[in-house]
């Protein structure tokens, strides 16, 4: 994982006084006008939670992984072999989760054309209107290559069904038809890509969902807009 925080480019203005009302009582927003990776905090036993995509619950459940009810995801426990549930743990190391920390932070939706099959399809990113990236505060930032979200961001990014760990180990939008992985850069790098400037987008182009609560994650780069 890289720390190396980017500078984030402060907006001039603010939200306006719907956005801001909106955005205080957890709404969906239009801007412009499965399960765990990780630890458990706090846990009396310590735990790692697994990202197990529905179709290997089978499988997991018969290497003896062990399911929490109340967070609906799988974990193991210390005295359990890790390498036994590698595909499905963060590649992380330990002392590096949660370089990314936000108390204001958002789902990201954008409709693309699929490199692949040329359907339209939505794809998501994490946007934070503040929060601290390995140690530095930053404002209006996105995500990309996220990896080890706390049990606070995965247990809700599992309403985007089609957002799910790609085989390098992190997250990426998959088509919804083809399947294909749609590569976060160019989805953030670009002008004309989708996440380059949230705040300065088009109007309705970009939906804004508020993450409930603070939201713990690492990432290969937090990304400038």
């Amino acid at each position: 994982m890289s720390c190396s925080a980017p500078r984030a480019r402060i907006e001039d203005g603010a939200r306006t006084d719907e956005d801001q009302e909106a955005k205080s009582r957890g709404r969906d927003n239009d801007y412009g006008g499965g399960v765990k990776s990780g630890r458990s905090k706090g846990a009396t036993v310590d735990r790692r939670y697994l990202y197990v995509p529905p179709e290997e619950v089978t499988r997991v459940k018969a290497l003896g992984a062990n399911w929490d009810d109340r967070l609906k995801c799988w974990f193991i426990l210390d005295g359990q072999e890790p390498a036994h549930f590698a595909r499905w743990l963060s590649d992380n190391d330990p002392a590096e989760d949660f370089a990314i920390i936000s108390d204001e932070a958002f789902v990201a939706a954008a409709t693309i054309t699929c490199w692949s099959c040329q359907a339209n399809i939505e794809v998501i990113c994490i946007y934070c209107e503040s929060g601290i990236v390995c140690g530095e505060p930053l404002s209006r930032f996105t995500v990309q290559r996220l990896r080890g979200p706390d049990s606070t961001l995965a247990r809700q990014l599992d309403r985007w069904s089609s957002f799910k760990v790609a085989a390098e180990g992190a997250y990426a939008n998959h088509c919804a038809h083809c399947g294909e992985v749609q590569d976060d850069l160019y989805l953030h790098s670009e002008p004309d890509h989708p996440f380059f400037d949230i705040p300065g987008a088009p109007p309705a182009s970009i939906k804004l969902t508020q993450l409930a609560g603070r939201v713990q994650m690492s990432g290969d780069d937090s990304f400038e807009i």
